[in-house]
């Protein structure tokens, strides 16, 4: 399979592609982790969504948010990948994207609020931790950052 990640803000998207993009998280966030917090937000509005979708175009396989926080820089959040096509690296390889999507745009660095379980993951990747352990949407998680 073809893994070329999809970069568009959310008027962008075809409404086929904003739906499964938005099942995918509700499925991970909201089924799986039972986050309480909305899964849709603001951040939507001007965030670029990220996104593969499967061959029939009938769902996300992984995606992730890319935006510029005003007091953090720029970050990404909701990094989901669809659980039965988890262990293909694809989050790996959208991660490598999302790293050369930034560079394009002269970013030097770029931050993320990590669960504590994807910590390992984000560090194998060049993430570093900053800061204390806090509470997000009933999770732990931690600030981290990686130059590019």
């Amino acid at each position: 399979m073809d893994e070329k990640f999809s970069f568009k803000k959310v008027d962008e998207m075809s409404g086929r592609e904003l739906f499964c993009v938005e099942r995918l998280r509700s499925e991970v966030f909201v089924a799986e982790q039972k986050i309480t917090l909305p899964e849709l937000d603001d951040t939507d509005l001007v965030a670029t969504q990220v996104f593969l979708l499967n061959e029939k175009n009938t769902d996300a396989l992984a995606t992730c948010r890319v935006f510029k926080d005003e007091k953090i820089g720029w970050m990404f959040g909701r990094v989901a990948v669809d659980k039965n096509t988890r262990g293909q690296h694809l989050g790996a390889k959208m991660m490598k994207e999302v790293h050369e999507f930034l560079r394009e745009k002269g970013v030097k660095r770029v931050a993320c609020h990590a669960q504590m379980s994807a910590k390992p993951f984000y560090k194998y990747l060049g993430y570093k931790t900053v800061g204390d352990v806090f509470d997000e949407g009933g999770i732990e998680h931690v600030m981290m950052v990686r130059d590019l």
